[in-house]
């Protein structure tokens, strides 16, 4: 049965302005939606509700990810990188790719492309400074009181964060990033750092992330993953011992500076076919739950997405991961929930045991079974067969609607980078 059978694509609700579509946050998520229903010849009205204003999309994160299949949003990288190391106080594994290379993308170009290309189609309406104070589904579709008064419509895209506790079995990646300059040349402007786990704290699992853009001017960010959120003066500490002590130089200015928290797990209901209201973006449960990868899956979600919508269809219920790729991410993340003291090991010997190409497959969950099935070969069988047995007892296994139990706080934990 479809929205239209149903009498979600049906009459417009009798009260208020109306609206097609009624997207609710125009960030990443919102924005990428709108995009993508642009690009369909959606012809009926988008409303966008975006608390912040016009001009306050501003640079406030960094998307990286690496260059795969056909990414709309690619050719506004700033850098490209086709080398990348992995590093701990023993080992130093390079990885290098032609075909595949990492980019990075400034929030504010990304904005600017997006709100622009939104401005320019007729049927999308922008309403800076407001947002969706209350969200109510109706017999024709979706109704929401804003300060501006009420709007409904036949659709509501939702991506605000989501509120609630981490469940047990998730992990939280808090990260804060300072774009440097440093008085001596001490970084490789043609080799990001990936993961250098020298400073990680026995039990814990801790890195730091090196974006070069000259010889002395890098994003060096301390990034941890652990169950609750690590404080940004924990994380600012780490950033200069490690410019102090591992690279051996000085901070001379801190340019730019960037923090945020991404979830890491399954914490998200599954999406609903048959009703007003969708949830979008990290709140529709997009990221990777075993690396909080995102901006990528973001995209393929919005045009999924926005076909089933054009031509009012059921929504997919499916988020672009085939379910050996949940099986794998459930595995690992309880690996590294459980055994964190073995997760730098683990890293280490994905990117020095599978060729990079392959590797990068199946991070993006672009790979066959057979690249799969190399990726478990390069991993230490006994620490996983642990995990595969926690799995499948039933007093642990992983709750089934998480999502009631997840809270961000806005000015604390907003979630900043999507990668």
């Amino acid at each position: 049965m479809s929205l239209f059978e149903t009498g979600v694509w049906g009459r417009p609700p009798h009260t208020g302005p109306r609206s097609d579509v009624l997207v609710l946050g125009g960030g990443l998520a919102g924005l990428s939606a709108v995009s993508a229903l642009v690009d369909q010849g959606l012809e009926e009205s988008i409303h966008i509700f975006e608390r912040r204003s016009r001009d306050q999309y501003v640079r406030d994160r960094t998307w990286c990810m690496w260059d795969v299949g056909d990414n709309p949003l690619a050719k506004l990288a700033t850098h490209r990188w086709h080398d990348w190391i992995v590093r701990d106080e023993s080992r130093v594994v390079h990885a290098h790719s032609d075909e595949h290379p990492y980019l990075r993308l400034p929030a504010d170009l990304v904005y600017d492309h997006l709100v622009r290309k939104a401005e320019a189609a007729p049927n999308v309406h922008f309403h800076f400074g407001s947002s969706a104070d209350r969200v109510d589904r109706t017999e024709a579709g979706v109704q929401i009181a804003t300060p501006r008064g009420e709007f409904a419509g036949r659709l509501a895209l939702d991506s605000r964060p989501r509120r609630g506790r981490p469940s047990r079995n998730s992990l939280l990646q808090s990260f804060v990033g300072w774009e440097v300059r440093t008085r001596d040349h001490v970084f490789d402007p043609t080799v990001v750092t990936l993961m250098d786990f020298r400073l990680c704290k026995p039990g814990a699992i801790e890195f730091f992330y090196v974006l070069p853009l000259t010889e002395n001017r890098a994003l060096v960010e301390s990034t941890v993953f652990a169950p609750s959120v690590v404080g940004r003066e924990y994380h600012k500490q780490r950033i200069k011992t490690y410019i102090q002590r591992t690279l051996n130089t000085s901070l001379e200015e801190i340019e730019y500076s960037e923090q945020g928290v991404i979830p890491m797990g399954f914490d998200h209901a599954p999406r609903p076919d048959l009703s007003g209201v969708l949830d979008i973006g990290l709140r529709g449960g997009v990221a990777k739950p075993s690396t909080g990868y995102a901006f990528r899956r973001i995209q393929d979600d919005s045009i999924r997405l926005a076909h089933n919508v054009a031509h009012r269809d059921s929504p997919p219920s499916a988020r672009g991961s085939s379910a050996r790729s949940q099986v794998l991410d459930r595995i690992f993340l309880s690996f590294l929930r459980h055994q964190p003291d073995l997760a730098p090991n683990a890293f280490l010997d994905l990117f020095d045991r599978v060729p990079a190409d392959d590797l990068i497959r199946f991070l993006t969950e672009t790979g066959s079974v057979a690249v799969d099935l190399r990726v478990v070969r390069a991993l230490r069988p006994i620490p996983f067969l642990k995990e595969i047995l926690r799995f499948a007892q039933p007093s642990l296994r992983w709750p089934a609607n998480p999502a009631k139990a997840m809270r961000f706080d806005r000015d604390e934990h907003t979630v900043l980078r999507a990668q």
